[in-house]
């Protein structure tokens, strides 16, 4: 997280509002508040040469405020005022690990708001990374490394790895498989 960015807030119907943004310093409003912040998670993946997909997972760096040393989802990070769900993922790809990716890359998979106490709406995208060189990078130093975990293993490293809210958002965790293994599927014949 960058001091001093605004957030674009949400009515609790889901509609953007145009007031200037939520304040990040802040942090995440909890549910008692009458609006919901947005967010952008994005999971790489990419096929393996035996036909499984290896699902990448990010870690956080001890330089974070909030959840240092625990693993999350590839790119995520919070929507600023007045930009897009496609415009988020790009450049919260682009700041944390290092990903140059474009609009083509991604794929919309759903929103969600998060059942983890606080009021976000969560949109998740896939991003295809197949055949494409493992260049990764941490410029603003919220992430220490990452890892490409087998699909298989997708759960066990969740439960045993990877930080709270993204444990405990079961309901996003299943659609994520579900698109995931939808996207496995799509390079079957």
């Amino acid at each position: 997280m960058h001091t001093g960015e605004m957030w674009q807030d949400y009515s609790l119907t889901g509609v953007p509002l145009k007031n200037g943004g939520y304040d990040s310093s802040l942090g995440n409003p909890d549910l008692n508040f009458q609006m919901l912040v947005g967010a952008v998670c994005v999971w790489f993946y990419r096929r393996t040469a035996a036909g499984g997909l290896e699902v990448l997972f990010q870690h956080r760096s001890e330089f974070v405020d909030r959840n240092a040393g625990k693993w999350d989802i590839s790119a995520a990070g919070h929507m600023n005022y007045g930009e897009n769900i496609l415009e988020t993922a790009i450049r919260e790809s682009q700041e944390e690990i290092g990903a140059k990716i474009s609009e083509p890359d991604l794929q919309y998979i759903f929103s969600a708001r998060s059942t983890c106490g606080k009021n976000l709406i969560n949109h998740y995208l896939l991003c295809d990374w197949t055949e494409k060189p493992d260049d990764f990078h941490f410029d603003d130093q919220e992430v220490s490394e990452v890892k490409w975990v087998p699909f298989e293993n997708f759960d066990q490293f969740i439960d045993e790895n990877v930080k709270d809210p993204v444990k405990k958002s079961v309901f996003a965790r299943e659609l994520s498989k579900l698109w995931l293994e939808k996207a496995r599927g799509n390079f079957e014949s």
